[in-house]
């Protein structure tokens, strides 16, 4: 998890659904590209291993709706419907922390993007207006009875981000909605302080680590950060929960041989997660939300920018963290093909 925070790039305030972009085979899904560049893109001059946090400020969103929203959130749907005790856990005691997410993503949803989300609050009665998918509903704020889910995975369902909740001095997992995760899940880290929820720490990570878990520690009542963490992947599919890490190794392992300087733009995916901490306010709880953006390498690389700074980034990013992030053997055919088209422009 390493990176660092560009300045904040504004994002879409609508955009318009294609039923295409939506691709399913098997239990494998991805969400087709468009033309469009990253809207974030955390490559500067080299390799930098700082946890690169910046305040979220009031103009800013905390979560964000693309030109993705009704295939992903279909996708999540689709996923909490065939393994909903695996994409949704949650320990009891913490619901009140649960409806601190409700309260937040709802009114930060209606604030930004009022065309698309309004929320009329009476008291303890609310009444949310989702106008994308068509859905309205009224319920009582605190009596989980009133929703179909529970809170957080209702309030999930309505976003494309991941939300998990940390609780305590030891920031432990306590509940989440993982549905779009970079190899790990919810069964292998619910319950889990922050620590070892990272565990096995390898030497090139422990430094950063160190830094999150103090930098937890101090996050202030009510306010929110950002980052961002990068990877290049052989699929874009969205679910990398681990129970897909057999199958991703083989796809990797299968696709090697034809990764050639000449076909490695079409087969790759530049893989970025913008990722939020937010102390919630009522409950004392850390919200972590992860919104994912992939993009085929070939159109990242058409930037002559932006090729030559992933050039710069995977050249002087340690062996360790490469190996870390299960790059190394993409290695030399990558390098390869950012600097013939670095040179070609």
């Amino acid at each position: 998890m390493v990176s660092c925070a560009p300045p904040m790039a504004r994002v879409w305030d609508w955009f318009v659904y294609d039923k295409a972009l939506t691709t399913s085979v098997g239990s494998c899904h991805s969400i087709h590209h468009t033309s469009k560049m990253l809207p974030y893109f955390p490559f500067g001059q080299q390799f930098n291993d700082k946890m690169g946090t910046a305040p979220l400020s009031e103009s800013d969103r905390l979560v964000e709706v693309d030109e993705h929203y009704l295939p992903e959130i279909d996708l999540k749907r689709q996923l909490l419907t065939e393994l909903p005790s695996y994409y949704f856990q949650a320990l009891p005691s913490y619901e009140s922390a649960q409806w601190d997410v409700v309260n937040l993503v709802l009114h930060n949803l209606s604030r930004f993007q009022p065309a698309q989300f309004s929320l009329r609050v009476e008291g303890d009665n609310w009444h949310w207006h989702n106008h994308l998918l068509h859905e309205e509903i009224t319920f009582t704020f605190g009596d989980g009875a009133s929703l179909p889910q529970a809170p957080l995975d209702w309030v999930g369902r309505q976003v494309q981000e991941d939300l998990v909740l940390l609780s305590g001095d030891d920031a432990t997992l306590v509940a989440g909605q993982l549905c779009f995760a970079n190899d790990w899940s919810l069964d292998e880290k619910i319950g889990l302080p922050f620590w070892q929820i990272h565990a096995p720490i390898v030497p090139i990570v422990e430094p950063m680590m160190q830094a999150a878990r103090k930098f937890m520690e101090r996050l202030p009542s009510g306010r929110s950060f950002w980052r961002t963490n990068w990877s290049v992947k052989v699929s874009d599919q969205l679910d990398m929960t681990s129970r897909h890490t057999p199958a991703l190794k083989q796809r990797l392992a299968d696709r090697l041989p034809y990764l050639t300087p000449e076909t490695i733009g079409q087969e790759l995916f530049v893989r970025i997660e913008r990722q939020t901490i937010t102390r919630l306010p009522q409950s004392g709880a850390i919200l972590f939300g992860i919104h994912t953006y992939q993009n085929l390498l070939a159109q990242e690389a058409a930037d002559p920018e932006r090729t030559r700074r992933m050039a710069q980034v995977f050249s002087t990013t340690p062996p360790a963290m490469l190996a870390y992030k299960g790059m190394t053997a993409l290695m030399p055919a990558l390098l390869s093909y950012l600097s013939d088209r670095h040179h070609s422009k």
